[in-house]
């Protein structure tokens, strides 16, 4: 299986014991990792060139049906410097190496491998400080802060979230924010519309929509729940469409 031309991924910066680094990944259109590129910035030219090449090699590998899982389990917990100190990253706070680092990282983004991380997942929000008892409402992801507005050109996002426990249960994070943009990019005029409409109670926007006279069936052109009677017919608000006609 060849990486598309056109990828997803992310770019994680970050500094290791003092050291400037930068990670970068590409995914295949089902959000598996399929490369990575390791850059350092202002570093000798022998260990900048270990990097890129060793990156290269990881990507080979794992384009060649190496799973994720047994680098992670070779790389993580090596031991050579620079180490120590995580600035930058949410969740991984030291690290034994560079290696070490990077690994971890993919691992927590793409494997769900929070027990490699030095910071839960769920302790990330603004709003972390104490929980109840699986009765607290999850935070809710702004889509602009994760989607690459680039990758699904230029598409208004203002208005979409996504629940952080949906992104959880898949193999990629940051794919299943991106999948579900792209899926759904035709649904983003209709979120604009109704962003405000939450905060309506249910009780009158149902006595609104009896008051408009819409009989609670889908329109078979729109799909909008806009049908009203027309004499025999029924016809959709939204686009006109009429249906039921005898």
């Amino acid at each position: 299986e060849r990486l598309p031309g056109r990828r997803k991924g992310y770019t994680q910066k970050a500094v290791v014991g003092g050291h400037k680094v930068y990670l970068r990944t590409g995914e295949y259109d089902d959000g598996k990792l399929g490369e990575i590129f390791i850059d350092m910035h202002k570093e000798g030219a022998a260990l900048r060139a270990m990097m890129n090449n060793f990156a290269i090699a990881i990507s080979v590998g794992l384009q060649y049906g190496v799973p994720l899982e047994e680098f992670v389990d070779a790389f993580t917990f090596t031991k050579f410097e620079p180490a120590g100190l995580v600035v930058g990253n949410d969740s991984i706070k030291n690290a034994t190496s560079i290696i070490d680092y990077v690994f971890r990282e993919l691992a927590v983004s793409y494997l769900g491998r929070n027990d490699l991380a030095h910071v839960e997942a769920s302790e990330l929000g603004f709003d972390a400080l104490g929980k109840g008892v699986g009765t607290e409402e999850p935070p809710r992801v702004p889509a602009q802060r994760v989607l690459s507005s680039g990758f699904v050109r230029l598409q208004n996002l203002a208005n979409v979230v996504m629940m952080p426990q949906t992104i959880a249960a898949a193999a990629s994070p940051a794919l299943a924010l991106q999948m579900r943009a792209a899926e759904h990019v035709s649904a983003l005029a209709e979120a604009h519309v109704h962003a405000g409409a939450a905060a309506i109670p249910a009780a009158d926007l149902r006595a609104e929509a009896r008051m408009k006279g819409y009989e609670g069936e889908s329109c078979g052109e729109c799909g909008n729940f806009t049908m009203v009677r027309n004499g025999t017919c029924m016809k959709c608000d939204t686009c006109g469409n009429t249906s039921g006609c005898s």
